[in-house]
């Protein structure tokens, strides 16, 4: 059953997305060629990490998980089988992840490419393989290096920092990156060290032990 003029609005409507997303387009192109021509190679290697929103962010997760999950499961688990403790020790993990993710996470750019803080590892791209980083609508950097997309960092929404007169930060640093990619000159004369592009998340395992000791003697 065909409703009428439903298929015209339709075209119109997917017209419309496709001229927003070309104009959108058309205006970062623009915005990349001025920084383009007005940046200079960073005399070290530049590196972006969690704001202060994004650290209180993850304190706040971190303080949620352990009084709201981590305390009560605690103590209804005390007399339990050891797959329920399994369990909860495999949600503690995933918890950590969150809170390292949202205020941990960090990006360094080399002469070679980019280290991104990641959970087992810290993971390097090459900057022959990106093509551009994009800014995503939830905050997330996403490098498109070849045929795979890889998501980094996490700032605040554009819609957010629109809705209290901040700066795009998050859409300044995939500009950066992204003139980086494409101008060879533009980019740092040497690689970050260790301690610049930071061990990755696994590292900090321990304190998820930690966490459910202080669970298991707060409750």
């Amino acid at each position: 059953m065909k409703i009428p003029g439903l298929s015209a609005r339709l075209r119109t409507r997917d017209a419309a997305r496709r001229d927003g997303r070309r104009r959108r387009r058309h205006i970062r192109e623009r915005r990349l060629g001025v920084l383009a021509r007005e940046a200079t190679a960073p005399p070290a290697p530049p590196c972006w990490r969690a704001g202060r929103g994004g650290r209180l962010l993850a304190v706040l997760w971190g303080a949620h998980f352990l009084w709201f999950v981590a305390g009560p499961a605690v103590g209804r688990n005390a007399g339990n089988s050891f797959g329920d403790w399994i369990f909860l020790g495999w949600a503690t993990l995933v918890a950590m992840w969150m809170t390292c993710r949202t205020g941990m996470w960090r990006v360094c750019a080399g002469r070679s490419g980019v280290w991104i803080t990641r959970f087992r590892t810290v993971m390097f791209l090459p900057w022959e393989e990106i093509s551009r980083v994009d800014m995503r609508r939830d905050g997330l950097l996403e490098f498109f290096a070849g045929p795979r997309q890889v998501l980094a960092g996490l700032y605040a929404p554009a819609r957010l920092t629109r809705m209290f007169g901040r700066p795009d930060a998050g859409q300044r640093t995939a500009d950066v990156l992204t003139v980086m990619a494409r101008h060879p000159h533009l980019r740092p004369e040497t690689d970050p060290d260790r301690r610049l592009s930071g061990p990755p998340f696994a590292v900090w395992s321990p304190l998820a032990l930690c966490a459910l000791a202080l669970a298991a003697l707060v409750f």
